[in-house]
């Protein structure tokens, strides 16, 4: 896990490093260029946008950004860039395969990681009167609404857990059941 959020910038970098571990690099590119305006991902709520297109005065390039909503608001930011100067047919379909390549990576790395890309709101899961943690997690805008979750969640389950994403921090709720045995009420 990290310790804040990635930023667009090592997102590329990452995604890059994966594609050439694996040989799936065209031997055909003149460059690949990560963005120089670097922007922190606080969600993994994104979606992965590209421009596979012919240059205007030369080659092939290939863009690539990320768009999201923060507080209710569209925003975008610039990933990175891959050119090459050829212009022939099989140089599209490279390079077309190479926006597959990076699209299938980047879905899977941050599906694998979703936790490096949960930077916002507070997530609640809860655990079963075995004391097994159930296999699913509420994921909450706000800890007003996480806190309206545990209630709701803790009328059907013996302890839950709140956790800050942003802080990382997390706090355990327990219910206290009792159960009446000869006059003394004891924790069940």
């Amino acid at each position: 896990m990290i310790s804040r959020p990635m930023t667009t910038e090592g997102l590329f970098n990452k995604i890059l490093d994966i594609l050439k571990e694996k040989g799936k690099m065209p031997d055909i590119l003149d460059y690949s260029h990560v963005t120089g305006k670097p922007s922190s991902i606080w969600t993994y709520e994104f979606d992965l946008k590209s421009s596979l297109a012919y240059g205007i005065n030369e080659g092939i390039y290939l863009n690539l950004w990320i768009e999201y909503f923060e507080g209710g608001v569209e925003g975008s930011a610039e990933l990175g860039t891959f050119k090459t100067l050829r212009e022939d047919g099989a140089a599209m379909h490279a390079m077309a395969s190479l926006l597959a390549d990076f699209i299938i990576e980047e879905y899977a790395y941050v599906n694998a990681n979703l936790d490096d890309f949960t930077w916002e709101g507070a997530n609640v899961y809860v655990f079963n009167r075995k004391g097994e943690k159930m296999a699913w997690t509420y994921i909450c805008g706000s800890m007003e609404a996480a806190l309206r979750k545990k209630d709701e969640l803790m009328k059907n389950y013996p302890q839950a857990v709140i956790r800050d994403n942003a802080s990382r921090k997390e706090k355990v709720f327990t219910q206290l059941r009792l159960k009446e045995t000869e006059g003394k009420h004891e924790p069940v």
